[in-house]
């Protein structure tokens, strides 16, 4: 294969995955949107139950990811009864885990008001917590029928069910926030019916197509094939890892922005549009990392070793390009793209400083996405959770106190706690990569 070729396929992978990650974000960006008309406590509810919730379904997803690199090396080696028992325990694993965390979640809402709000708003998000909290159950499920479609090589499907149900909670946003149609006026709590709502559509639509779509023929012809015992505890273990792997990164950058809420609310409005922007680059960099895992799964499936490290030098020099992009892009534009947020002097000009931190951890935030990734095609989760842990606990949230507060650097500080925290994770994951490869573990 060529290396146009190479850049090709990873590209037409990664970009529907990279617009499915979107897809999530756009859910709590328009119901964040949609009741601001509502008043500034509608929109405190909203984030307040969105912020305490959204660590415990991403760590949730860990469990769906899981089932990828297993299934696209089954299913590259032609094993479809092994790629059917994969997808139906790691469904089984995931519905399991997903009961457990709502319970969880719903047990502990009539206490939100431990989280410091003020009681009009945790009123308000109340309601809307709890039909968030139900709609987990039906985005896992729905998420472990889309890595077991990525793993087959269809990344579009799932982008379109994704999106399609954003559109649909839009509309639904309308309907059940404002009672338009005849149906009742929810307010906020609407916005999170709407959610669940979208969520349970977007789940039946891929059962739907699982049922229906020739494509899933060869694991329907297997359906009653069950994992080994191997695979099912390699599946937990797996999913738990990336859970958590997910979950520490999350939390630092949480942590950051709980000590810059320490400092002030200018330098906490410039951190969140700062980390905004961030966010919306890092989901190609993210894409292009599922683009790994998939690609390196299947290489390893069918022992292709050449191939592997194709697919592996494809997807890290399409990163080390994508992010020098972004880079120059946030240097050169850092003072117009605060302004799309606010008009407050203030809150620019320091955005547009945290952005020159953002600009510098581009390139390490895109490599270590891309080494977790490719680690992950080869089942490879337990060192790398600890160099995950290393990262961002012991060395990005220690580092960024350190300099915001006795070195006085401020917001600054809290972004160079995170720069050191990528550079140590995409070091880490890299050198576990070169072991591993030396191994033969591939």
């Amino acid at each position: 294969m060529s290396r146009i070729k190479d850049f090709r396929e990873t590209i037409t992978l990664s970009l529907p995955v990279a617009a499915s990650y979107v897809s999530d974000m756009l859910t709590v960006a328009v119901d964040s949107i949609m009741v601001g008309s509502l008043g500034t406590a509608s929109l405190a509810a909203v984030t307040l139950a969105g912020s305490s919730t959204m660590i415990v379904m991403l760590f949730g997803i860990g469990f769906t990811v899981a089932i990828t690199p297993m299934a696209a090396a089954s299913w590259a080696r032609g094993d479809h009864a092994h790629v059917a028992g994969v997808a139906r325990t790691g469904t089984r694993i995931t519905i399991v885990v997903s009961l457990a965390l709502v319970a969880m979640l719903l047990s502990l809402s009539p206490f939100l008001s431990i989280l410091g709000a003020p009681d009009d708003v945790t009123q308000i998000a109340t309601p809307f917590f709890r039909w968030l909290v139900l709609s987990f159950l039906f985005r896992l499920a729905f998420g472990a029928f889309k890595q077991t479609t990525e793993a087959l090589g269809n990344t579009r499907l799932p982008m379109m069910i994704a999106l399609g149900a954003n559109v649909l909670n839009v509309f639904l946003n309308w309907v059940f926030i404002w009672g338009n149609l005849g149906a009742p006026t929810m307010g906020v709590e609407g916005a999170g019916f709407a959610t669940f709502l979208s969520r349970v559509a977007a789940a039946a639509v891929a059962f739907w197509a699982w049922r229906r779509f020739a494509y899933f023929a060869p694991l329907r012809n297997h359906a009653t094939s069950r994992a080994s015992r191997g695979d099912r505890k390699l599946l937990f273990t797996s999913g738990a890892s990336i859970g958590l792997q997910i979950t520490l990164e999350v939390l630092a950058f949480a942590a950051g922005a709980i000590m810059i809420g320490w400092i002030g609310a200018t330098q906490l409005a410039a951190h969140q549009i700062a980390l905004n922007l961030a966010s919306i680059t890092f989901m190609i960099a993210l894409g292009l990392s599922t683009a790994a895992t998939l690609r390196v799964a299947s290489a390893a499936g069918r022992k292709d070793m050449p191939g592997l490290r194709r697919a592996a030098s494809s997807a890290i020099l399409l990163v080390i390009a994508y992010e020098l992009i972004a880079v120059t892009a946030f240097v050169t534009l850092r003072f117009w793209l605060p302004s799309l947020y606010v008009a407050d002097p203030a809150v620019i000009a320091l955005s547009a400083h945290l952005l020159l931190y953002a600009a510098a951890f581009q390139l390490f935030d895109g490599m270590q996405a891309v080494g977790m990734g490719l680690l992950r095609g080869m089942n490879d989760t337990r060192i790398p959770t600890i160099i995950a842990f290393s990262s961002y606990t012991i060395v990005a949230m220690p580092v960024g106190y350190v300099c915001a507060f006795p070195f006085g650097m401020g917001p600054a500080g809290i972004w160079v706690g995170y720069l050191t925290g990528l550079i140590t994770a995409s070091v880490g994951y890299f050198l576990r990569y070169q072991s591993q490869m030396k191994k033969g573990l591939a």
